[in-house]
Protein backbone atom coordinates (compact mmCIF):
# COMPACT_ATOMS: atom_id res chain seq x y z
CA UNK A 1 0.00 0.00 0.00
CA UNK A 2 2.93 2.18 0.78
CA UNK A 3 4.90 1.65 -2.46
CA UNK A 4 1.40 2.54 -4.28
CA UNK A 5 0.84 5.57 -2.44
CA UNK A 6 4.68 6.18 -3.79
CA UNK A 7 3.59 5.74 -7.17
CA UNK A 8 0.53 8.30 -6.84
CA UNK A 9 2.40 11.14 -5.50
CA UNK A 10 5.09 10.49 -8.17
CA UNK A 11 3.90 12.39 -10.53
CA UNK A 12 2.96 15.25 -8.25
CA UNK A 13 6.81 15.13 -7.13
CA UNK A 14 8.27 15.61 -10.26
CA UNK A 15 6.01 18.59 -11.26
CA UNK A 16 7.15 20.79 -8.78
CA UNK A 17 8.34 24.32 -9.93
CA UNK A 18 11.83 25.68 -9.77
CA UNK A 19 12.08 29.28 -8.75
CA UNK A 20 15.35 31.17 -10.68
CA UNK A 21 16.30 34.67 -9.29
CA UNK A 22 17.06 36.42 -12.80
CA UNK A 23 19.51 39.48 -12.36
CA UNK A 24 18.01 42.55 -14.24
CA UNK A 25 20.06 43.91 -16.58
CA UNK A 26 21.42 47.37 -16.14
CA UNK A 27 19.71 50.35 -17.49
CA UNK A 28 20.32 53.59 -18.63
CA UNK A 29 17.04 55.63 -19.19
CA UNK A 30 17.05 57.38 -22.73
CA UNK A 31 15.05 59.52 -24.86
CA UNK A 32 12.23 57.15 -26.63
CA UNK A 33 10.85 58.72 -29.84
CA UNK A 34 8.90 58.36 -32.86
CA UNK A 35 8.32 61.01 -36.00
CA UNK A 36 7.26 60.60 -39.56
CA UNK A 37 8.02 63.51 -41.51
CA UNK A 38 5.53 63.81 -44.45
CA UNK A 39 4.93 65.47 -47.37
CA UNK A 40 0.93 66.03 -47.06
CA UNK A 41 -0.89 67.71 -44.58
CA UNK A 42 -1.74 65.40 -41.29
CA UNK A 43 -4.70 63.87 -41.87
CA UNK A 44 -6.98 62.60 -38.80
CA UNK A 45 -9.21 60.63 -41.12
CA UNK A 46 -6.65 58.03 -40.71
CA UNK A 47 -6.81 57.71 -37.16
CA UNK A 48 -3.84 55.08 -36.68
CA UNK A 49 -1.70 56.60 -39.83
CA UNK A 50 -2.22 60.00 -38.13
CA UNK A 51 -0.89 59.31 -34.97
CA UNK A 52 1.99 56.84 -35.83
CA UNK A 53 3.37 59.62 -38.06
CA UNK A 54 3.35 62.33 -35.77
CA UNK A 55 6.19 63.37 -33.19
CA UNK A 56 5.23 61.03 -29.98
CA UNK A 57 8.52 61.42 -26.86
CA UNK A 58 8.90 59.01 -24.04
CA UNK A 59 11.06 57.69 -22.14
CA UNK A 60 13.33 54.23 -21.81
CA UNK A 61 11.91 52.09 -18.49
CA UNK A 62 13.65 49.34 -16.64
CA UNK A 63 13.15 45.77 -18.19
CA UNK A 64 11.18 44.25 -14.75
CA UNK A 65 9.35 47.67 -14.82
CA UNK A 66 5.38 46.77 -15.09
CA UNK A 67 4.10 50.25 -15.17
CA UNK A 68 2.67 51.56 -18.41
CA UNK A 69 4.81 53.37 -20.56
CA UNK A 70 4.34 57.35 -20.20
CA UNK A 71 4.93 60.35 -22.98
CA UNK A 72 6.56 63.40 -21.64
CA UNK A 73 5.57 67.24 -22.32
CA UNK A 74 9.02 68.73 -21.34
CA UNK A 75 10.86 67.63 -24.50
CA UNK A 76 12.45 70.40 -27.26
CA UNK A 77 12.47 68.65 -30.52
CA UNK A 78 13.96 70.87 -33.49
CA UNK A 79 14.45 69.76 -37.23
CA UNK A 80 17.71 71.40 -39.22
CA UNK A 81 18.25 71.59 -42.67
CA UNK A 82 21.45 71.11 -44.51
CA UNK A 83 22.41 74.73 -43.76
CA UNK A 84 22.00 73.93 -39.96
CA UNK A 85 19.12 76.27 -39.87
CA UNK A 86 16.49 75.28 -37.89
CA UNK A 87 12.67 74.48 -39.91
CA UNK A 88 10.78 72.91 -37.67
CA UNK A 89 9.73 72.91 -34.31
CA UNK A 90 7.17 71.22 -31.76
CA UNK A 91 4.99 71.82 -28.95
CA UNK A 92 3.07 69.54 -27.17
CA UNK A 93 -0.52 68.59 -28.47
CA UNK A 94 -3.11 66.83 -26.02
CA UNK A 95 -5.46 66.53 -28.72
CA UNK A 96 -6.62 63.24 -30.09
CA UNK A 97 -8.56 62.56 -33.33
CA UNK A 98 -9.66 59.41 -34.64
CA UNK A 99 -11.83 56.67 -34.55
CA UNK A 100 -12.10 56.97 -30.29
CA UNK A 101 -10.76 60.17 -29.33
CA UNK A 102 -11.25 58.85 -25.34
CA UNK A 103 -8.45 56.27 -25.55
CA UNK A 104 -5.66 58.32 -24.97
CA UNK A 105 -5.43 62.16 -23.86
CA UNK A 106 -2.17 62.63 -25.86
CA UNK A 107 0.49 62.94 -23.38
CA UNK A 108 3.73 62.78 -25.63
CA UNK A 109 1.93 63.88 -28.72
CA UNK A 110 4.19 66.95 -30.40
CA UNK A 111 2.75 69.37 -33.32
CA UNK A 112 4.68 71.17 -35.66
CA UNK A 113 4.81 75.03 -35.84
CA UNK A 114 6.36 76.08 -38.78
CA UNK A 115 4.73 73.96 -41.48
CA UNK A 116 7.72 72.70 -43.09
CA UNK A 117 7.01 70.91 -46.10
CA UNK A 118 9.93 68.79 -47.19
CA UNK A 119 11.60 68.42 -49.93
CA UNK A 120 12.63 65.20 -52.18
CA UNK A 121 16.54 64.58 -51.98
CA UNK A 122 16.86 67.20 -48.95
CA UNK A 123 18.48 66.26 -45.68
CA UNK A 124 16.86 66.65 -42.71
CA UNK A 125 18.39 66.12 -39.12
CA UNK A 126 16.30 65.58 -35.55
CA UNK A 127 17.75 66.49 -32.55
CA UNK A 128 15.58 66.15 -29.30
CA UNK A 129 16.43 66.72 -26.12
CA UNK A 130 14.98 67.02 -22.09
CA UNK A 131 15.83 67.27 -18.57
CA UNK A 132 18.09 64.77 -17.33
CA UNK A 133 18.24 62.30 -20.63
CA UNK A 134 20.93 62.91 -23.23
CA UNK A 135 20.21 64.43 -26.31
CA UNK A 136 18.96 62.17 -29.21
CA UNK A 137 19.60 62.68 -32.94
CA UNK A 138 19.03 61.44 -36.41
CA UNK A 139 19.86 62.08 -39.49
CA UNK A 140 17.97 61.13 -43.22
CA UNK A 141 17.51 62.31 -46.62
CA UNK A 142 13.47 62.81 -47.97
CA UNK A 143 12.25 60.46 -50.56
CA UNK A 144 10.88 61.33 -54.04
CA UNK A 145 7.23 60.64 -53.98
CA UNK A 146 6.33 57.43 -55.64
CA UNK A 147 4.27 57.40 -59.70
CA UNK A 148 0.83 55.44 -59.68
CA UNK A 149 0.30 55.17 -63.60
CA UNK A 150 -3.11 53.19 -63.62
CA UNK A 151 -5.71 51.53 -61.14
CA UNK A 152 -8.71 50.14 -61.31
CA UNK A 153 -11.84 48.75 -58.82
CA UNK A 154 -14.34 46.22 -59.83
CA UNK A 155 -17.22 46.33 -57.02
CA UNK A 156 -18.62 42.62 -56.57
CA UNK A 157 -21.35 43.73 -54.35
CA UNK A 158 -23.01 46.92 -54.41
CA UNK A 159 -26.74 48.11 -53.77
CA UNK A 160 -28.84 51.52 -52.49
CA UNK A 161 -29.50 50.16 -49.35
CA UNK A 162 -26.16 47.43 -48.90
CA UNK A 163 -24.00 49.61 -46.62
CA UNK A 164 -21.46 46.82 -46.84
CA UNK A 165 -19.11 47.00 -49.97
CA UNK A 166 -16.21 44.38 -51.49
CA UNK A 167 -14.46 44.42 -54.51
CA UNK A 168 -11.10 43.97 -56.04
CA UNK A 169 -8.60 46.84 -55.86
CA UNK A 170 -5.79 46.69 -58.60
CA UNK A 171 -2.74 49.92 -58.93
CA UNK A 172 0.51 49.83 -60.74
CA UNK A 173 3.38 51.55 -59.47
CA UNK A 174 6.46 51.77 -61.78
CA UNK A 175 9.67 50.76 -59.88
CA UNK A 176 12.90 52.24 -60.09
CA UNK A 177 15.74 49.40 -60.59
CA UNK A 178 19.02 51.48 -60.00
CA UNK A 179 17.70 52.30 -56.37
CA UNK A 180 16.54 49.99 -53.40
CA UNK A 181 12.91 51.15 -52.60
CA UNK A 182 10.20 50.89 -50.00
CA UNK A 183 6.83 51.19 -49.66
CA UNK A 184 3.63 51.44 -47.84
CA UNK A 185 0.11 51.66 -49.14
CA UNK A 186 -3.58 52.95 -47.59
CA UNK A 187 -6.95 53.57 -49.02
CA UNK A 188 -9.93 55.31 -47.91
CA UNK A 189 -13.83 56.20 -49.72
CA UNK A 190 -14.27 59.92 -50.43
CA UNK A 191 -16.81 62.13 -51.36
CA UNK A 192 -16.73 64.23 -54.57
CA UNK A 193 -15.65 67.11 -52.26
CA UNK A 194 -13.17 65.02 -51.18
CA UNK A 195 -14.12 64.21 -47.32
CA UNK A 196 -13.66 60.97 -45.85
CA UNK A 197 -16.62 58.85 -46.19
CA UNK A 198 -15.32 55.49 -45.05
CA UNK A 199 -11.93 53.29 -44.47
CA UNK A 200 -10.56 50.42 -46.83
CA UNK A 201 -9.63 47.41 -45.55
CA UNK A 202 -8.42 43.93 -46.69
CA UNK A 203 -11.25 41.84 -47.08
CA UNK A 204 -10.33 38.94 -45.09
CA UNK A 205 -13.25 36.65 -46.06
CA UNK A 206 -12.38 36.41 -49.68
CA UNK A 207 -11.19 33.36 -50.76
CA UNK A 208 -8.49 35.62 -53.18
CA UNK A 209 -6.98 37.25 -49.88
CA UNK A 210 -3.23 36.03 -48.65
CA UNK A 211 -1.82 38.39 -46.55
CA UNK A 212 1.26 37.66 -45.93
CA UNK A 213 4.98 39.79 -45.05
CA UNK A 214 7.14 40.66 -48.11
CA UNK A 215 3.85 41.09 -50.48
CA UNK A 216 2.49 44.25 -51.37
CA UNK A 217 -0.27 44.98 -50.10
CA UNK A 218 -3.00 47.19 -48.33
CA UNK A 219 -2.01 48.16 -44.82
CA UNK A 220 -4.64 49.57 -42.35
CA UNK A 221 -5.42 53.33 -41.17
CA UNK A 222 -7.01 51.95 -38.31
CA UNK A 223 -4.72 49.22 -36.76
CA UNK A 224 -1.25 49.48 -36.39
CA UNK A 225 -0.39 45.67 -36.00
CA UNK A 226 -1.32 45.44 -39.42
CA UNK A 227 0.92 47.89 -41.20
CA UNK A 228 2.45 46.05 -44.65
CA UNK A 229 5.68 47.90 -45.75
CA UNK A 230 7.29 46.45 -48.68
CA UNK A 231 10.61 46.12 -50.29
CA UNK A 232 10.89 46.18 -54.28
CA UNK A 233 13.91 43.65 -53.84
CA UNK A 234 13.81 41.17 -56.31
CA UNK A 235 11.44 43.17 -58.94
CA UNK A 236 14.13 44.07 -61.31
CA UNK A 237 12.73 47.48 -62.43
CA UNK A 238 9.36 45.57 -63.29
CA UNK A 239 6.08 47.10 -62.58
CA UNK A 240 4.55 46.76 -58.90
CA UNK A 241 1.62 45.80 -58.52
CA UNK A 242 -1.14 45.96 -56.01
CA UNK A 243 -4.16 43.68 -56.24
CA UNK A 244 -6.73 43.28 -53.03
CA UNK A 245 -9.66 42.06 -52.13
CA UNK A 246 -11.09 44.77 -50.27
CA UNK A 247 -14.01 45.89 -48.43
CA UNK A 248 -15.62 48.90 -46.99
CA UNK A 249 -18.76 49.91 -44.95
CA UNK A 250 -20.82 53.04 -45.57
CA UNK A 251 -22.64 54.27 -42.33
CA UNK A 252 -25.45 54.89 -41.72
CA UNK A 253 -26.78 53.20 -44.78
CA UNK A 254 -28.74 50.69 -42.88
CA UNK A 255 -30.55 52.94 -41.12
CA UNK A 256 -33.88 54.54 -43.23
CA UNK A 257 -34.05 57.59 -41.22
CA UNK A 258 -30.61 58.33 -41.61
CA UNK A 259 -28.77 59.82 -45.25
CA UNK A 260 -27.04 57.76 -46.69
CA UNK A 261 -23.53 59.08 -47.94
CA UNK A 262 -22.38 59.31 -51.59
CA UNK A 263 -19.24 57.81 -52.31
CA UNK A 264 -17.77 59.10 -55.11
CA UNK A 265 -14.07 57.45 -55.53
CA UNK A 266 -11.40 55.24 -53.36
CA UNK A 267 -8.50 57.32 -52.87
CA UNK A 268 -5.03 55.53 -52.82
CA UNK A 269 -1.98 56.42 -51.10
CA UNK A 270 0.93 55.06 -52.01
CA UNK A 271 4.19 56.07 -49.59
CA UNK A 272 7.70 56.18 -50.27
CA UNK A 273 9.77 55.40 -47.25
CA UNK A 274 13.40 55.71 -46.31
CA UNK A 275 15.03 52.51 -45.61
CA UNK A 276 15.17 53.00 -41.58
CA UNK A 277 11.12 53.49 -42.06
CA UNK A 278 10.77 50.23 -43.34
CA UNK A 279 12.65 48.74 -40.97
CA UNK A 280 11.12 50.14 -37.63
CA UNK A 281 7.59 49.14 -39.43
CA UNK A 282 9.06 45.56 -40.60
CA UNK A 283 10.21 44.97 -37.11
CA UNK A 284 6.86 46.41 -35.36
CA UNK A 285 5.16 44.05 -37.13
CA UNK A 286 7.20 41.14 -36.47
CA UNK A 287 7.11 42.57 -32.65
CA UNK A 288 3.28 42.17 -32.87
CA UNK A 289 3.31 38.87 -34.69
CA UNK A 290 5.51 37.22 -31.31
CA UNK A 291 3.98 39.08 -28.89
CA UNK A 292 2.71 36.60 -26.05
CA UNK A 293 4.51 33.74 -27.24
CA UNK A 294 6.80 32.25 -24.91
CA UNK A 295 8.32 30.13 -27.59
CA UNK A 296 8.42 33.41 -30.02
CA UNK A 297 12.29 34.36 -31.21
CA UNK A 298 13.26 37.98 -29.90
CA UNK A 299 12.11 40.48 -32.00
CA UNK A 300 13.26 43.86 -31.17
CA UNK A 301 12.61 47.36 -32.77
CA UNK A 302 14.97 48.82 -35.56
CA UNK A 303 16.13 52.18 -33.97
CA UNK A 304 17.61 54.99 -36.19
CA UNK A 305 18.37 57.38 -33.11
CA UNK A 306 21.68 58.01 -31.65
CA UNK A 307 22.05 58.17 -27.68
CA UNK A 308 18.16 56.90 -27.57
CA UNK A 309 15.30 54.54 -29.09
CA UNK A 310 13.11 55.13 -31.96
CA UNK A 311 12.41 56.47 -35.00
CA UNK A 312 12.88 59.34 -37.31
CA UNK A 313 11.53 58.35 -40.79
CA UNK A 314 10.10 60.21 -43.48
CA UNK A 315 7.10 59.16 -46.05
CA UNK A 316 6.73 60.72 -49.28
CA UNK A 317 3.09 60.07 -50.72
CA UNK A 318 1.07 59.90 -54.14
CA UNK A 319 -2.34 59.63 -53.85
CA UNK A 320 -4.42 58.07 -56.56
CA UNK A 321 -8.81 58.16 -57.42
CA UNK A 322 -10.55 55.99 -58.71
CA UNK A 323 -14.26 56.17 -59.28
CA UNK A 324 -16.95 54.73 -58.42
Amino acid sequence: MKYAAFLLLLPLLTACETVIDVPEPPHTPRLALRYVLTSNPADTAFAELYDQQRLFVGNSQRVFDTRDLQGRTNARVELRDESGAVVEVFRPDSSRAGWNPGYYYGRGYYRPTRGLVPRPGASYALRASAPGFEDVSARLTFPAAPAITGGSFSPRRAGPTDYLRTGRLTLTVPDDPAAANFYIAYARVIDAQGQTVAVVDVDYDSQNSSVGIGQFQLSSPRQRYSVEPFSDAGANGQPLTLAADISYYLPNCYNPNAPCPTAAFIEVTVSALTRDTYDFYLSRRRYFDSDGNPFAEPAPLASNLANGYGLFGASADTRFRIAL
